[in-house]
């Protein structure tokens, strides 16, 4: 009898060790704030001459979130990298950017649908959460920068662009070509330039036609003279421009859909434009 009240007490013993392991042991872990945020993809001017999409992130929350890398996934787009931050998006809808490269656009008809990952954190907690949002689909800006692209290496594969030599003029500006070329690999018949424009700081005067060039298998290489002269001398023009040696042109593949490209600029190209601007405008040279 003695045994059996023993081992009775030490059965209920037992019994109440586990419920106590049971009720202390099976704490769980706070769960994790709920995130709501939102992304879109923008681009200002800066961006462009980057090649940087603005993720516009959003805090649709009631408590502020730190965002400390933001990764875009862009599957049209290859080249796109990740951009480490230390960024505090308010709440209540409140918008904050974190720019990114995109990369280099293929040739498709629209961009898939694209996403960005980011790595948030609420403020005031430790733990950190990675977020896979939606970018807005269809997407136009994707879209142009896409189509941009496309039309770009198209545009490569056929023709090369560059300067010739340049002549100073003095006053009147500075005397230069624009050279155009049919490459080895071409497979259009024949390429025409239309449009060849100056920017905000350069103005490029040269005689009117229609094509304003053309090559051929026949005759791959041809030139149009220009002459650049300041557009805008102002102060606030040299301060806040952003592409100051892009020329844009626009270019047919056998009579097709007109392509936009820019034409390459080099180290002396830019400095025979930027000499002149300056000497011409009273405006001292760069860094002086």
């Amino acid at each position: 009898m003695i045994r059996a009240r023993h081992l009775l007490a030490g059965a209920a013993a037992a019994a109440l060790l586990l419920t106590l392991v049971s009720c202390g042991g099976g704490s769980q872990a706070a769960p994790e704030p709920q995130l709501r945020l939102r992304a879109t993809a923008e681009q200002w001017r800066q961006d462009e001459v980057a090649r940087q999409l603005g993720i516009a992130l959003h805090n649709d929350g009631d408590r502020p979130v730190w965002i400390s890398r933001v990764e875009p996934d862009l599957p049209s787009f290859e080249g796109e990298a990740p951009a480490d931050t230390q960024a505090l998006l308010p709440p209540n809808g409140l918008r904050v950017d974190v720019t990114v490269p995109y990369g280099t656009g293929g040739c498709v008809a629209a961009a898939e649908a694209s996403y960005v990952t980011v790595v948030a954190r609420v403020e005031g907690e430790t733990r950190t959460q990675r977020v896979r949002l939606a970018l807005p689909h269809p997407n136009e800006l994707l879209n142009r920068l896409l189509a941009d692209d496309c039309a770009a290496e198209t545009v490569r594969r056929t023709v090369t662009f560059r300067f010739g030599d340049w002549t100073d003029l003095g006053a009147d500006g500075v005397r230069g070509s624009l050279v155009v070329e049919r490459t080895a690999a071409a497979t259009a018949a024949r390429a025409q330039l239309h449009t060849f424009d100056g920017n905000v700081m350069y103005r490029l005067a040269y005689q009117r036609a229609t094509p304003l060039a053309e090559v051929t298998a026949a005759a791959p290489v041809a030139t149009l003279p220009f002459v650049a002269s300041p557009l805008r001398c102002d102060l606030h023009a040299f301060a806040e421009v952003k592409k100051p040696f892009e020329f844009p042109v626009r270019v047919s593949l056998d009579g097709g859909k007109q392509l936009y490209t820019t034409v390459p600029v080099d180290e002396d190209d830019k400095k025979a434009l930027d000499t002149m601007l300056r000497r011409n405008c009273g405006v001292p040279p760069a860094g002086s």
